[in-house]
């Protein structure tokens, strides 16, 4: 009798964890990003970033931390209190700001400088505060490509050095 009871206790049981699966991690994207201070030291961006949720239950959050890499180098931190919900199987577009030092950006201007990059890859992690203890964390990759010229060494030479062999214009 006690068998069976513990066996009916623990099918139970395991079928109750079963149906407690765990949530999918959210997707993030930076759907923008842009300068909005510049200093000698220390540089401010706004950033749009885009929370998808692919669960069944919506998440709420009233703050977010995050840490971004560019080319898997540390570029950026930024912190926010901003208020969001994101529905379920839905998304948020939600309006942050990054604060980056000299030696960040001039990590990135030297790997541009290289010419030898197509596109930036760039890794965005942190977490979404709720409103009690908890918290939901998410780190997500993507890539964004680099137009034409930028980074190529003498593509703006030509325009650059005057053509020396024709007489100046009166």
């Amino acid at each position: 009798m006690k068998r069976r009871l513990l066996a009916l206790l623990c099918a139970t049981l395991l079928n109750g964890c079963a149906a407690l699966s765990m949530p999918e991690p959210l997707n993030v994207t930076i759907a923008d990003l842009r300068p909005i201070e510049v200093g000698v030291l220390e540089q401010r961006y706004a950033l749009k970033v885009r929370l998808l949720n692919p669960n069944d239950t919506e998440i709420s959050f009233d703050g977010v931390v995050f840490d971004l890499e560019i080319n898997d180098i540390p570029f950026a931190k930024g912190v926010s209190d901003q208020r969001s919900v994101i529905p379920r199987f839905g998304e948020a577009l939600i309006d942050v700001q990054a604060v980056s030092g000299l030696q960040n950006i001039l990590r990135q201007i030297n790997e541009l400088l290289k010419g030898e990059r197509t596109s930036l890859t760039y890794r965005i992690k942190g977490r979404l505060h709720g409103a009690g203890f908890g918290f939901t964390r998410f780190d997500s990759s993507g890539e964004i490509a680099i137009p034409a010229g930028i980074g190529e060494s003498g593509a703006d030479t030509e325009r650059a050095t005057p053509d020396r062999t024709k007489p100046p214009s009166r």
